[in-house]
């Protein structure tokens, strides 16, 4: 038998994904780009951290877009 999570515990785990989400500039623009082709994505960073970052061109979404910038031709 599979016990859920208790919504106080489920709550707590939110708040720590919020505060992950606020301390970090790259994650408060709240802005993916892909490496491979550029485009650009505006995400809800606590989100991603819970579930996973977008993908694009087979591969993860990166917050650097300066890498994204050096793979374009």
């Amino acid at each position: 038998m599979t016990t859920l999570p208790h919504p106080e515990t489920l709550a707590r785990a939110s708040d720590v994904y919020q505060t992950i989400a606020a301390s970090h500039p790259s994650l408060l623009n709240g802005k993916v780009w892909c490496p491979s082709c550029g485009r650009s994505r505006v995400v809800d960073a606590a989100r991603c951290l819970r579930e996973g970052w977008p993908k694009c061109c087979h591969g993860t979404m990166s917050l650097d877009q300066r890498r994204s910038e050096e793979v374009k031709p």
